[in-house]
């Protein structure tokens, strides 16, 4: 039974403790539900939603109620002239020593220009609410994916290093033994070693890169760093290449032209709204409300007049000290400030989207030609290994042939990596990232 409980044990254990390993739309849509950017975005999604609320709650109905109990601790004494009561004036105290006033306001806005634009402010604000939603995801999808492609990159080098290392690990105790025999020399036999050597520890190096990188594509995809995966992707062929979609460059796809939009938007509303500052606002208002009078405190609550009163009221802004003039013509110049981010931004978009059509087209050709490097390579080391072995090519060609092996891997890896970039660079220039993706 003790023997039983322990295999249970050591199976959950190990299911739990399994690698679950991701492809790149699985780590892309694990970010998506569990990035903190995501979490954030949608906070302040919620939050503009709030404030939209709080807009429009200026122009609905306003209740508020109010209560005031005075002692009147010493009156104030008023003159009366004289020939009221006497022929002289004569000194009196109104009111009592005690007074309580409670009342119920309700106040509703009828006319308030500058306040309905302020209602106007909301779908801006919404919409620049959402557009931020989405570049959160589409920052999520990028990072995602670039760390993804550096984890493969990193992955490929240590199974290249492994694959080389194998190579040596044959080849030493062939030279060792042919050191018995006298047929190499002692030198040769360390020249051989010291490449191992070099090998391991470079492959040691690959190894940790692609810890480190493997961690910081969990900390993009808002994973625990304790967490077991690997990813199950495997680097494609320079024929077999995940190729950028067919939708051209266009200002309106882009998610940041959009918030700029909608920001030149909410500008001019605010513009809109201090100068209709200056006109005048109407409002309806009624209140009722009791009042209680005595010289004992407990006793004045026993004498309550009530009394109710409807209005309206007008307020006409005349004169400010020209603070509204000068709101207004900050309002303008930062609306023109915004104007001319906003063009000199559409030539940034601009140029990055054809810095990253040139990097694409240069990354594709240079991963192709290192592709067939590295085949040549290969082949270069093999013929020379064999040559080598029969006699027929010195150590030094195989030394070099394996220089020129390793050179050509180390070009092919990094060419895939700048393609891998170069691929979701040019779709975030075109503002198609996020369909991109639903496409992997």
């Amino acid at each position: 039974m003790k023997r039983i409980l322990l295999l249970v044990e050591l199976f959950t254990f190990g299911a739990l403790h399994a690698q679950q390993a991701f492809t790149l739309r699985q780590a892309i849509d694990y970010g998506r539900s569990h990035s903190p950017t995501m979490a954030i975005a949608a906070n302040d999604q919620r939050k503009a939603d709030a404030m939209a609320q709080e807009a429009v709650a200026g122009y609905l109905p306003q209740i508020n109620g109010s209560g005031q109990l005075d002692d009147n601790l010493k009156r104030q004494t008023t003159i009366l002239p004289a020939g009221i009561f006497s022929d002289q004036p004569t000194a009196v105290q109104f009111g009592t020593q005690y007074s309580t006033t409670m009342s119920v306001t309700a106040e509703q806005t009828l006319i308030d220009v500058a306040q309905l634009n302020g209602i106007q402010a909301n779908r801006p604000n919404l919409a620049m609410a959402e557009i931020k939603m989405k570049q959160a995801e589409e920052q999520v999808v990028y990072d995602v994916a670039k760390a993804y492609a550096q984890v493969q990159t990193y992955r490929e080098q240590v199974k290249l290093l492994d694959e080389n290392s194998k190579q040596y690990d044959e080849l030493v105790p062939i030279l060792k033994l042919r050191l018995e025999k006298g047929v190499v020399q002692q030198l040769d036999v360390d020249r051989v070693e010291v490449t191992q050597r070099n090998i391991n520890s470079q492959r040691t190096l690959a190894q940790a890169n692609y810890e480190v990188a493997l961690a910081q594509l969990k900390r993009a995809m808002g994973m625990p760093l304790q967490e077991n995966i690997s990813i199950a992707d495997d680097v494609r062929s320079a024929t077999d290449m995940r190729q950028p979609s067919g939708s051209s460059f266009a200002l309106t796809n882009l998610l940041s032209h959009q918030y700029n939009a909608q920001s030149e938007l909410l500008y001019g509303i605010d513009l809109k709204r201090k100068r209709n500052a200056w006109l005048p606002t109407l409002s309806a208002y009624g209140r009722y409300g009791a009042q209680a009078m005595g010289n004992d405190l407990g006793a004045s609550f026993d004498n309550m007049f009530d009394f109710a009163t409807v209005g309206l009221k007008l307020n006409v802004p005349i004169f400010s000290g020209l603070r509204r003039s000068s709101q207004i013509k900050q309002s303008e110049i930062a609306l023109d400030n915004l104007r001319e981010q906003q063009r000199n931004a559409n030539l940034g978009f601009e140029l990055d989207y054809r810095s990253a059509d040139t990097r694409l087209l240069s990354s594709t050709s240079t991963v192709t030609n290192d592709e067939d490097n590295l085949r040549l390579a290969e082949r270069v080391f093999a013929n020379t290994n064999l040559q080598y072995q029969q006699g027929l090519a010195s150590l030094s060609d195989l030394l070099n042939a394996d220089y020129q092996l390793k050179e050509a891997r180390n070009n092919w890896t990094t060419s895939v990596l700048n393609r891998s970039i170069a691929v979701i660079d040019l779709e975030k220039a075109k503002g198609s990232l996020l369909a991109y993706a639903n496409t992997l």
